[in-house]
């Protein structure tokens, strides 16, 4: 089952909190990722490379009783998201860990929401295996949200069809959204909800 949304970004991003001297401004992208994501103050979420922790600071700063874990393979990005989210992390709304995700330890049935921004594995090889991983991740009712930026239209449609072939293979209904900003870059989503 496919749809597909078209949106525009938001002049209404959420603002990031600062929480130490070391903060960045957050792209573009994470915040569109964020706001599309809809994240809701209970959700449970996983975050597949998390890089700088940009997105990581704007789920946190929605949840409440939820909680946001992040991984990343590099060390230095995950000192540099440690650092940008220590409030976060000290209030017990975020983890950020070292790790892949192929080899990360994480719990079964209990991601609400699990996203990644501009990771290949989604458009690149055979991706077969961290798909299934990705299923039994996700909470009844959860959400995978595969989100990537690209310079031309016809490089987001590329990845778009390379991204809903990959779930729908793998037992995901997909919807998909996009939006242009500066420049031509296009930002583009996939969703992929399982069916059972």
């Amino acid at each position: 089952m496919r749809s597909t949304l078209s949106t525009s970004l938001s002049s209404t991003g959420t603002t990031p909190r600062a929480d130490d001297a070391t903060r960045v401004p957050t792209a573009h992208r994470q915040r569109w990722a964020v706001e599309t994501m809809a994240v809701a103050p209970n959700d449970q979420v996983l975050e597949i490379g998390c890089g700088r922790g940009a997105a990581v600071s704007l789920v946190a700063a929605r949840l409440t009783t939820g909680r946001i874990v992040a991984i990343d393979r590099a060390a230095s990005m995950v000192r540099l998201a440690t650092q940008r989210n220590l409030s976060h992390i000290s209030a017990g709304r975020a983890e950020i860990r070292r790790a892949g995700f192929e080899s990360a330890t994480l719990p079964a049935d209990h991601f609400t929401k699990i996203f990644a921004v501009n990771v290949s594995l989604f458009w690149l090889g055979d991706a077969a295996q961290q798909v299934a991983r990705v299923r039994r991740l996700l909470a009844p009712g959860g959400q995978l949200y595969v989100f990537g930026e690209r310079p031309t239209a016809a490089h987001a449609t590329a990845n778009l069809t390379t991204t809903e072939l990959l779930l729908e293979t793998h037992g995901f209904a997909t919807t998909t959204s996009s939006t242009t900003r500066g420049q031509g870059q296009v930002l583009t989503c996939v969703t992929g909800t399982p069916v059972e």
